[in-house]
Protein backbone atom coordinates (compact mmCIF):
# COMPACT_ATOMS: atom_id res chain seq x y z
CA UNK A 1 0.00 0.00 0.00
CA UNK A 2 1.29 3.32 -0.84
CA UNK A 3 0.36 5.77 1.59
CA UNK A 4 1.13 9.53 1.86
CA UNK A 5 0.64 11.02 5.20
CA UNK A 6 0.01 15.17 4.71
CA UNK A 7 0.72 17.08 8.44
CA UNK A 8 -1.59 19.72 8.40
CA UNK A 9 -2.62 22.87 10.60
CA UNK A 10 -6.03 21.42 12.45
CA UNK A 11 -9.05 24.15 13.12
CA UNK A 12 -11.49 23.74 15.64
CA UNK A 13 -14.07 25.79 12.96
CA UNK A 14 -15.44 21.99 11.24
CA UNK A 15 -15.57 24.22 7.70
CA UNK A 16 -12.56 25.80 7.72
CA UNK A 17 -11.15 22.16 8.69
CA UNK A 18 -12.68 20.60 5.49
CA UNK A 19 -11.03 23.61 3.75
CA UNK A 20 -7.88 23.21 4.19
CA UNK A 21 -8.15 19.08 4.21
CA UNK A 22 -9.49 19.58 0.51
CA UNK A 23 -6.65 21.90 -0.79
CA UNK A 24 -4.05 19.89 0.42
CA UNK A 25 -5.57 16.12 -0.67
CA UNK A 26 -6.39 18.10 -4.20
CA UNK A 27 -2.87 19.46 -4.24
CA UNK A 28 -1.17 16.62 -3.25
CA UNK A 29 -3.04 14.61 -6.04
CA UNK A 30 -3.11 17.62 -8.48
CA UNK A 31 -7.00 17.49 -9.06
CA UNK A 32 -8.68 21.03 -8.21
CA UNK A 33 -11.80 19.14 -9.19
CA UNK A 34 -11.53 16.34 -6.41
CA UNK A 35 -14.26 16.51 -3.42
CA UNK A 36 -14.76 15.44 -0.47
CA UNK A 37 -18.09 13.83 1.21
CA UNK A 38 -18.40 12.32 4.27
CA UNK A 39 -20.17 9.16 5.14
CA UNK A 40 -23.23 8.90 7.71
CA UNK A 41 -20.40 7.97 10.48
CA UNK A 42 -18.51 11.02 9.43
CA UNK A 43 -15.46 9.30 7.13
CA UNK A 44 -14.38 11.10 4.52
CA UNK A 45 -14.89 9.79 0.86
CA UNK A 46 -13.10 11.21 -2.20
CA UNK A 47 -15.16 11.94 -4.97
CA UNK A 48 -13.26 12.61 -8.50
CA UNK A 49 -10.63 10.02 -7.44
CA UNK A 50 -9.52 6.48 -7.26
CA UNK A 51 -7.76 6.66 -4.08
CA UNK A 52 -8.79 6.60 0.01
CA UNK A 53 -8.13 9.27 2.62
CA UNK A 54 -8.65 8.86 6.51
CA UNK A 55 -8.13 11.69 8.82
CA UNK A 56 -7.25 12.47 12.36
CA UNK A 57 -7.25 15.61 14.11
CA UNK A 58 -5.49 16.05 17.78
CA UNK A 59 -4.32 19.02 19.62
CA UNK A 60 -3.17 21.76 16.61
CA UNK A 61 -2.31 18.92 14.11
CA UNK A 62 -4.71 16.85 11.27
CA UNK A 63 -2.81 14.44 9.79
CA UNK A 64 -4.53 12.65 6.29
CA UNK A 65 -3.38 9.66 5.24
CA UNK A 66 -3.91 9.25 1.63
CA UNK A 67 -3.58 5.98 0.05
CA UNK A 68 -4.22 3.40 -3.17
CA UNK A 69 -6.19 1.25 -0.86
CA UNK A 70 -8.57 1.34 2.38
CA UNK A 71 -6.99 3.25 5.28
CA UNK A 72 -7.59 4.23 8.31
CA UNK A 73 -5.39 6.64 10.66
CA UNK A 74 -5.48 7.33 14.49
CA UNK A 75 -3.52 9.92 17.07
CA UNK A 76 -3.50 11.47 19.96
CA UNK A 77 -1.52 14.03 22.32
CA UNK A 78 0.55 12.16 24.86
CA UNK A 79 -0.32 15.34 27.10
CA UNK A 80 -4.08 14.19 27.20
CA UNK A 81 -2.57 10.98 28.91
CA UNK A 82 0.51 11.17 31.39
CA UNK A 83 1.42 13.26 34.14
CA UNK A 84 -1.01 13.68 36.53
CA UNK A 85 -4.56 13.20 35.50
CA UNK A 86 -7.96 12.59 37.34
CA UNK A 87 -9.29 9.96 34.41
CA UNK A 88 -9.70 6.85 35.46
CA UNK A 89 -8.20 5.58 32.24
CA UNK A 90 -8.36 1.63 33.73
CA UNK A 91 -12.49 2.26 34.50
CA UNK A 92 -12.41 3.05 30.89
CA UNK A 93 -10.37 0.45 29.67
CA UNK A 94 -12.54 -2.09 30.89
CA UNK A 95 -16.42 -0.66 30.10
CA UNK A 96 -14.98 -0.42 26.45
CA UNK A 97 -11.91 -2.60 25.82
CA UNK A 98 -11.50 -6.62 25.38
CA UNK A 99 -10.44 -8.30 28.54
CA UNK A 100 -6.77 -8.18 26.94
CA UNK A 101 -6.58 -5.06 26.41
CA UNK A 102 -8.21 -3.49 29.70
CA UNK A 103 -5.23 -5.93 31.21
CA UNK A 104 -2.46 -4.62 29.41
CA UNK A 105 -3.63 -0.76 30.41
CA UNK A 106 -4.20 -2.13 34.20
CA UNK A 107 -0.62 -4.18 34.40
CA UNK A 108 1.92 -1.76 33.52
CA UNK A 109 3.12 1.28 34.93
CA UNK A 110 2.04 4.88 32.78
CA UNK A 111 -1.98 3.21 32.36
CA UNK A 112 -2.79 6.84 30.56
CA UNK A 113 0.20 5.92 27.57
CA UNK A 114 -0.77 2.38 27.36
CA UNK A 115 -3.98 3.07 27.13
CA UNK A 116 -3.72 5.46 24.16
CA UNK A 117 -1.49 3.45 22.97
CA UNK A 118 -4.69 0.74 22.72
CA UNK A 119 -7.41 3.66 21.84
CA UNK A 120 -5.54 5.15 18.50
CA UNK A 121 -5.35 1.49 16.97
CA UNK A 122 -8.70 0.69 17.78
CA UNK A 123 -9.92 3.87 16.52
CA UNK A 124 -7.65 3.41 13.60
CA UNK A 125 -8.90 0.30 12.55
CA UNK A 126 -12.82 1.28 13.36
CA UNK A 127 -11.69 3.89 10.85
CA UNK A 128 -10.31 1.88 8.21
CA UNK A 129 -13.99 -0.48 8.61
CA UNK A 130 -16.07 2.49 8.67
CA UNK A 131 -17.72 0.65 11.28
CA UNK A 132 -17.48 3.32 14.12
CA UNK A 133 -16.15 3.14 18.27
CA UNK A 134 -19.75 0.96 18.73
CA UNK A 135 -17.49 -1.95 17.36
CA UNK A 136 -14.29 -1.68 19.89
CA UNK A 137 -16.00 -5.02 21.94
CA UNK A 138 -15.89 -6.57 19.21
CA UNK A 139 -12.22 -7.11 18.40
CA UNK A 140 -8.77 -7.09 20.37
CA UNK A 141 -5.11 -4.97 19.76
CA UNK A 142 -3.11 -6.66 22.38
CA UNK A 143 -2.86 -10.25 24.08
CA UNK A 144 -2.53 -8.25 27.26
CA UNK A 145 1.56 -8.04 26.57
CA UNK A 146 2.13 -7.00 23.23
CA UNK A 147 0.12 -5.64 20.11
CA UNK A 148 -0.76 -8.08 17.27
CA UNK A 149 0.67 -6.96 13.60
CA UNK A 150 -2.77 -7.49 12.50
CA UNK A 151 -6.57 -7.29 13.79
CA UNK A 152 -9.03 -9.83 11.26
CA UNK A 153 -6.05 -10.39 8.79
CA UNK A 154 -5.45 -6.32 8.53
CA UNK A 155 -2.05 -4.88 9.17
CA UNK A 156 -1.72 -2.63 11.98
CA UNK A 157 1.22 -0.52 13.02
CA UNK A 158 2.58 2.33 14.75
CA UNK A 159 3.12 5.24 12.02
CA UNK A 160 6.18 7.79 12.49
CA UNK A 161 4.92 11.40 11.08
CA UNK A 162 7.43 14.01 11.36
CA UNK A 163 6.49 17.32 12.49
CA UNK A 164 7.84 19.89 15.13
CA UNK A 165 6.64 18.15 18.11
CA UNK A 166 5.96 15.13 16.93
CA UNK A 167 7.44 13.16 19.94
CA UNK A 168 4.65 14.12 22.09
CA UNK A 169 2.08 12.55 19.83
CA UNK A 170 1.53 8.23 18.94
CA UNK A 171 -0.25 7.32 15.67
CA UNK A 172 -1.33 4.36 14.12
CA UNK A 173 -2.17 3.53 10.90
CA UNK A 174 -4.49 -0.12 9.64
CA UNK A 175 -4.52 -1.29 5.77
CA UNK A 176 -3.55 -3.86 3.47
CA UNK A 177 0.10 -3.19 2.60
CA UNK A 178 0.45 -6.81 0.72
Amino acid sequence: MAVTTLVLENNPDREERHAILLNAVREHLENPDLTIEYTSRGQPVLKGSNKYISVTTTEKVMVCAVSDTPVGIDGEHTGRFIGETRTDFIAIAERFFTEEESDFVREGEDTGLRFAKVWVRKEAYCKYTGRGLVDFPNFSVTDGERFYGKINGIPVKRLNVNFPGSNEFIFAIVGDYS
